[in-house]
């Protein structure tokens, strides 16, 4: 798409890290328009998936271990302001990506729901009146998919055949914007009551909000490990589950919106002031790719063993020549975050 010289436009970024090689970019491929990767999910070091959205319709790409690539999928005409927000895979033929859009013909909200099947994107449908912003797959028949709708929070089970929604505690206020399921049964999301934190946990009967300590805001990522360590962020807010309550912890750099976990002494804290890792002891600022570090805001991750962490997210680039493609937005030098 052509840009007029002097223009800005977001341009979609992605990294990854090993613990031979460090921080390295891995240029998403791009769609030629402006556009932005919300949320990423790793099978394994070669098989990875993330999702975001141009300015007219959702966007799915894939990692083969050497490059992405972009994966067709077919949206309906109607939508507008579609894009997937989250993403996750429990096999490399087993694959949920979650989102929403207005549509237009049904002048409602809708979830946007697709399931992989080692070779095809499907529609999957999840009901209307509602934002889907988060997924967790533990398990091929298995997954949980957060969200928001007019009531309040909502949360999907998907058992294999069909979504079905789980009654949660009310809240008017309230939106769930990330999930995480270790695999022992337990469920972790979190988002927002207002303008302040929510947590909620689903236990393997039932869904009970969990107490934040006082003056968390807005949580936007949730990682578990299947010890029990659990880990929340969200802006400047940074908690961590001793097993009996959240407390605070600092993170090393002044907002988060992204948590990846290999282990409880290998925790990484992404957003728009750069990365930070947790080591067991302590939180610790660290650099990463010197033309992204400063540059890009790190909306997801994710971590696949035995030693993969993804960052995803956007930035903003200037605009010097016309017509750029999305590789060539997310290669230039001159930009803002």
């Amino acid at each position: 798409m052509a840009q007029v010289a002097g223009l800005t436009a977001v341009a979609g970024v992605a990294m990854v890290h090993d613990a031979d090689t460090g921080w390295a970019a891995a240029t998403s491929v791009g769609p030629g328009t402006p556009y932005s990767l919300n949320a990423v999910t790793a099978y394994s070091p070669a098989d990875a998936w993330a999702v975001g959205q141009t300015q007219r319709a959702p966007l799915i790409e894939h990692w083969d271990g050497a490059a992405w690539r972009l994966v067709p999928c077919d949206w309906p005409a109607s939508l507008v302001g579609a894009g997937l927000l989250g993403v996750d895979a429990s096999s490399a033929s087993a694959a949920i990506a979650v989102g929403g859009a207005y549509d237009r013909l049904a002048g409602t909200e809708v979830a946007l729901v697709r399931h992989w099947d080692g070779s095809t994107w499907h529609p999957c449908d999840a009901g209307t009146g509602l934002v889907l912003t988060d997924v967790t797959m533990p398990s091929v028949r298995e997954a949980w998919a957060v969200g928001h709708g007019s009531g309040g929070p909502v949360a999907l089970h998907w058992d294999g055949t069909a979504w079905t929604p789980a009654d949660v505690p009310r809240t008017p206020r309230g939106r769930l914007l990330a999930v995480a399921a270790p695999g022992t049964g337990e469920v972790w999301a979190v988002g927002a009551d207002d303008r302040a934190a929510l947590i909620m946990r689903f236990d393997g009967q039932a869904w009970h909000r969990v107490r934040p300590p006082a003056g968390t805001p807005k949580l936007t990522s949730v990682v578990a490990l299947p010890d029990g360590e659990v880990w929340a962020a969200g802006g400047s807010g940074l908690l961590r589950w001793n097993g009996r309550r959240w407390r605070q912890a600092g993170p090393g750099i002044p907002s988060v919106n992204t948590l990846a976990a290999l282990s409880p002494a290998d925790v990484w804290a992404g957003g728009a002031s750069g990365l930070a890792h947790f080591d067991g002891r302590r939180w610790q600022r660290v650099t990463s790719v010197p033309e992204l570090d400063s540059s890009a805001t790190w909306l997801g991750s994710a971590a696949v063993a035995p030693a993969t962490v993804w960052m995803v997210g956007s930035r903003t680039a200037s605009v010097d020549s016309v017509p750029l493609t999305g590789r060539e937005l997310g290669n230039q030098e001159s930009h803002a975050s």
